[in-house]
């Protein structure tokens, strides 16, 4: 079913496409260039100047790679840049290369074979994948954002294990929604056996102070809740950390996750990228950046009412997603955004549930606000000419989803 679904949109040139070259504003593909509301660079550091610099003088001392396991001899980068993440989050840190690496490091050491685990249904694949390698500890499937079910199951299953692991995003990379964090509040202090993972990669960087993103915002000094950052997407660089209640359960992780034994490094030049953005986390001016991406978000929300477009949701946040009725629905519609001089994504199983597809795109500091007015007029008339919707009427996340490959074991 994946292999069916990708290569249909291969087919019709929405996927699997090579960038020609690139500068955050526009893209170019195929001999065309594109305005790009596809990227997850949400403030545009990738090419800030900081940055650029600290890659290139970090390859000049370290070489391109540094290619010795961390579990024997780490680049001195990493302390830099772990001690200027707690500086951000107010919490131990530990990085690891990648996100989904540092899920698959974390959760089998968090948790026990007398543990129990609730998994979100529209969590991100790379939870979904880290959770089969858990031992004996149960793991089941929730509705998506539904704090009832949550509710009812934490109690039932209190009675029967040591703890209820509950495993979610802070904010879903599909649709754009925010988990539902002061409910969440409310069951960590009806429930002492309850704990909470969260995946905030998307939320990283352009929310919350220092951008520790909104799950630390709320729960930054619970020692039953830990978070997971990305150093990719808004922060720029590369890699994944875990901001963790104590030094404890940082170095338990770090002696005994798997990918921190056994995985290459973060390579030199992104730990240096990774150092400058922290840096720039750390300054005055980032506030500033945050604010402009938030007016950009509010001025394309403002936008997209005026249009009455079919959104998913309307969270305050940089993720956009149009409901569409079929995998050539979209892939159709793609091709039509990208004729009219717009990149976005095509969004398909597996990476949502096959009965939801749709079309994602984000907005960023490249985005200019003529850009978005001449997107959402785009996006008006492809609603209304090549989706067959009727202009003003809402696409809502339903409660009941249909079948992910995670739960097909495709991933």
């Amino acid at each position: 079913m994946v292999s069916r679904c990708i290569v249909r949109a291969e087919a019709k040139g929405t996927l699997m496409r090579t960038a020609q070259s690139y500068e955050g504003r526009r893209i170019k593909f195929d001999n065309r260039t594109l305005y790009n509301f596809g990227s997850c660079s949400y403030l545009g550091l990738e090419r800030h100047p900081e940055l650029r610099a600290a890659a290139v003088a970090a390859m000049d001392e370290y070489g391109t790679q540094f290619s010795i396991s961390r579990a024997y001899l780490e680049c001195g980068l990493y302390q830099e840049l772990e001690s200027n993440l707690e500086k951000m989050t107010g919490r131990p840190v530990l990085v690891a290369p990648s996100t989904t690496l540092a899920h698959i490091a974390a959760l089998p050491v968090l948790i026990q074979d007398n543990d129990a685990v609730l998994l979100d249904h529209f969590a991100h694949a790379s939870l979904h994948s880290a959770t089969e390698l858990l031992g004996d500890a149960p793991v089941h499937l929730v509705r998506h954002s539904r704090m009832d079910q949550v509710d009812q199951l934490v109690g039932e299953l209190s009675c029967q294990y040591d703890r209820i692991w509950l495993i979610i995003d802070g904010i879903y990379s599909m649709f754009g929604d925010v988990a539902p964090f002061n409910e969440l509040a409310s069951l960590l202090d009806s429930y002492p056996r309850l704990h909470i993972y969260i995946d905030d990669a998307h939320a990283t960087s352009w929310l919350g102070t220092h951008g520790r993103g909104g799950a630390l915002m709320h729960f930054g000094h619970h020692d039953r809740v830990v978070v997971a950052l990305s150093l990719n997407k808004a922060f720029s660089a590369a890699g994944g950390a875990l901001a963790l209640p104590n030094t404890e359960l940082k170095m338990q992780i770090r002696r005994c996750g798997g990918p921190m034994l056994f995985s290459g490094p973060i390579q030199p030049p992104m730990l240096g990228a990774a150092v400058a953005s922290s840096r720039l986390h750390l300054g005055v001016d980032h506030v500033d950046r945050q604010h402009e991406l938030l007016r950009r978000i509010d001025y394309t929300l403002v936008a997209a009412d005026k249009a009455c477009l079919p959104l998913a949701t309307r969270c305050q946040t940089p993720i956009f997603f149009i409901p569409c009725d079929s995998v050539d629905q979209v892939t159709d519609t793609v091709r039509g955004f990208f004729n009219r001089g717009f990149y976005v994504c095509p969004s398909i199983f597996p990476a949502v549930p096959l009965n939801r597809p749709g079309i994602r795109f984000t907005i960023t500091l490249h985005n200019e606000l003529e850009d978005i007015d001449a997107f959402i007029a785009t996006a008006r008339f492809m609603v209304k000419e090549r989706l067959g919707k009727t202009v003003g009427s809402l696409g809502l996340i339903p409660d009941d989803s249909g079948p992910r490959a995670a739960d097909s074991g495709n991933y």
